[in-house]
This record gives structure tokens, sequence and C-alpha cells, in this order.
């Protein structure tokens, strides 16, 4: 008995330095905002891994199950009507990543007036941004931007790719001065956003994989050993189980050494 616990315990150890060994490996946190339930404001309480930066009175959003691709929430953001605006006004949430083995950033939108009238990209537009820089958003040719974008992608450029810590956002910008506002809402909805890996032949690394070889094995246990109940704030990127822990307790535990045991001896390459 004591030595099944002793093994146990050794093992579970290893599920916890895949963080520490990992700070430059690209991840995202909750991309499909189902960590949260429902949010009716994010202003309030940021869903989990993201900032909101929610002008008040100009825009509202929220997770909800209103259109959903993948899970049952998604992220919403509206402007308000009859409101003014000034061109560049943007409703964003933001997190920090990195970005050293991603080769694409994937993601599903959808774009909706609430009065089914046209979406002129000149008045307003979708728009993921790195570092503040715009890196993707409709094609403003269009004289109608409504409509679903299913597996949309964009290449990461390589200047993204380094060590540090990057600051992805998904957002609504309005695009031109509207001293009355406007009559109508622009309304988008964000779903699956998730990372293309470049290593592990395009797998990325799995939760455990702690010397970053793409194999769960005995040489990610020997590393992990002496991490076993450390602590970490509860949203700190180092907390393995914040993926599917809603209440997370940042400690290594039982807890975080399910999300290893899950891939015990597999190999996060493709096929």
């Amino acid at each position: 008995m004591i030595r099944n616990i002793i093994c146990i315990g050794v093992i579970m150890a290893m599920l916890f330095i895949a963080n520490s060994t990992q700070a430059s490996i690209g991840e995202l946190i909750n991309g499909s905002f189902e960590a949260d339930d429902l949010i009716n404001d994010i202003t309030k309480k940021d869903p989990n891994g993201w900032t909101a930066n929610i002008p008040s009175g100009k825009f509202n959003a929220r997770t909800d199950r209103s259109w959903s691709p993948d899970g049952t929430y998604s992220l919403f953001i509206s402007s308000q009507w009859f409101i003014a605006f000034a061109a560049g006004d943007m409703a964003t949430v933001s997190q920090q990543v990195y970005l050293t083995d991603v080769s694409e950033i994937k993601f599903d939108l959808k774009l909706d007036t609430y009065t089914g009238s046209v979406w002129d990209v000149n008045d307003a537009t979708a728009i993921v941004m790195i570092d503040d820089e715009v890196v993707w958003e409709p094609n403003a040719a269009d004289p109608d931007i409504r409509g679903e974008y299913l597996d949309q992608s964009f290449a990461v450029e390589s200047k993204y790719r380094d060590d540090n810590l990057h600051t992805l956002s998904l957002g609504l910008r309005i695009n031109v001065d509207a001293e009355n506002g406007f009559f109508e809402f622009y309304r988008s909805w964000w779903d699956s956003v998730e990372f293309t890996y470049i290593i592990c032949g395009g797998g990325g690394l799995l939760a455990g994989d702690f010397n970053q070889d793409c194999y769960v094995d005995i040489y990610d246990l020997q590393m992990a050993a002496d991490i076993w109940l450390t602590e970490v704030p509860a949203s700190d990127q180092y907390n393995l189980y914040k993926e599917d822990d809603v209440e997370s307790d940042g400690i290594i535990n039982f807890l975080d050494f399910s999300i290893l045991a899950d891939n015990w001896l597999l190999s996060s390459y493709p096929g």
C-alpha cells in the first residue's frame, strides 16, 4: 500500500514542472471561452485567461451561448447605438502569450448587425492584434462583412516568434468619427481560438512534456520530482490545471496529476 502511494506521488510530481521549463512555449488559455460559463459583463469579471478592455458606455461584452461552433460558449462584443464614437475606439480582450513555436493562429468569428442592415467595414470592423498591431481583419473591399468566418487563420510573423511575451488581442474597432453614433449594433462573436505549432511536427507540446522532446515519459518524471505541492497563483500560466479547473486552486496536486496521467507515454507528433 505504502509502495503504491509513493509511486503515485512520484508520478504525480511530473505533471507540474511542465510549465516551469516551458516559459517560452506558446500556450493559449481558454481559447473557446468554455472555462467560465456565462459572464453577463466581462468588465466586471474577465474571462479566464483574458483581460477585458471594454470602454464603458460604448461597447457591451460577455460570454454567451447565442453562437458557438466549438463547445457551448463564445465571446460576444457589440457596439452601442446612438453613442458618440471617435475613429479608433475599440473593445478588446487580450492575453499574454509566447509565440516562439507558433506558426499560425486560428479562430472562428461571426459578424452581424442587430437590425439586419449591411455592415460597412468603413464604419466598424473586427480585428486581431499582436502587440497592438493589426494582423487580421475582414476584407475591406467587401460592401457587407456580415457572416460567419469559420476556420480563419493567419501566419505568425517571425518577429513575434522570439522568447518574449506578446499581447494577443481580439476586438471590435470603430473606424470613423460618429458624433451621433450609429443606428445599429455592430455585433461580433469569437470562438475556437487556437495555435498551430511548429514543433513536434505541428502537434505542439503535451501537458507534462517538461523537457520539450515531444514525449511524456520517465525523463519528464525525473525533472518533476521536486515540484510536488508547489503553490502558484490560481491564474498563473504555471498552474497546469487551469484549463479544466474553473475554480483553479493554485496548488500542484492530484488535480494536476490527472492531466499528466492522461498524457503518460504519449507523443504529440501528429498521427
